[in-house]
């Protein structure tokens, strides 16, 4: 199902979207906060995985008016611990689009996939992404660190949860 925002549209990836997808993971700019870029070889896999895995909910980003492809916005291990990624072409950051998609595709996604909480990783200085991810409800539950370096988790938890745990807490 298609997502509108203001200025995207949020489609299911089909195979004519590859390539676009192939350029947006390779770039080195683009994958920046996001531990470098993949190979071609590994941006096909990843590509081929997301097209087949019931796991993954994906969404191809584009423009409104032009239909150009803007970026990448998902949830992955659906399964398990879901977590939700995204990742924009450079021509895009710096204009909200990333809000905008993000607050549209995420409260479908919990909605519509009863998620009852997601968690979300960043770069510790990447403050772009964190401002989003608090926008969307995520809150900091851990200062992390790997071979790439200093990150942080989030955690977004459904008031419906939240609600539900608050009563179990507090009997009347």
């Amino acid at each position: 199902m298609t997502i509108v925002t203001r200025r995207s549209l949020l489609v299911p990836y089909n195979e004519s979207l590859q390539s676009d997808f192939l350029l947006l993971n390779c770039c080195a700019k683009n994958r920046a906060q996001m531990n470098g870029p993949h190979t071609v070889s590994s941006a096909k896999q990843l590509f081929a995985r997301m097209i087949h895995d019931d796991t993954i909910y994906a969404r191809a980003v584009l423009d409104s008016r032009t239909r150009e492809y803007m970026g990448h916005v998902f949830i992955s291990d659906l399964d398990g611990a879901p977590e939700l990624g995204y990742i924009f072409d450079k021509l895009y950051w710096g204009q909200g689009i990333a809000s905008e998609v993000l607050t549209a595709f995420f409260n479908r996604a919990v909605r519509d996939l009863d998620l009852s909480y997601v968690i979300a990783t960043v770069n510790s200085a990447h403050t772009p992404s964190i401002k989003i991810l608090q926008k969307l409800g995520f809150k900091l539950v851990a200062h992390k660190r790997d071979t790439f370096g200093p990150y942080d988790e989030f955690r977004f938890t459904s008031d419906v949860v939240e609600h539900q745990t608050s009563l179990s807490e507090n009997p009347a």
